[in-house]
């Protein structure tokens, strides 16, 4: 009986595992970009959100701020 139950559960989560559906496209770490729009994924899911523009690099120079200390 032990062992029908471990086989059952095997067949189970291999059952889940093989229904789950891949995205080539998927690329959680960058954007996703289609006709020159960009992915926007919610707050807490990337499965769930709305497209927009692309975000532009940032132009000009950057400034430094010199800071010194007192000895």
């Amino acid at each position: 009986m032990h062992q029908f139950i471990i086989a059952a559960a095997a067949v189970t989560v291999a059952a889940l595992v093989s229904a789950t559906p891949v995205l080539a496209d998927y690329n959680p770490g960058g954007p996703v970009v289609q006709n020159g729009q960009c992915w926007k994924g919610s707050k807490n899911s990337d499965a769930f959100g709305h497209w927009r523009a692309c975000p532009q690099p940032a132009s000009g120079s950057a400034t430094q701020v010199n800071t010194r200390r007192r000895a």
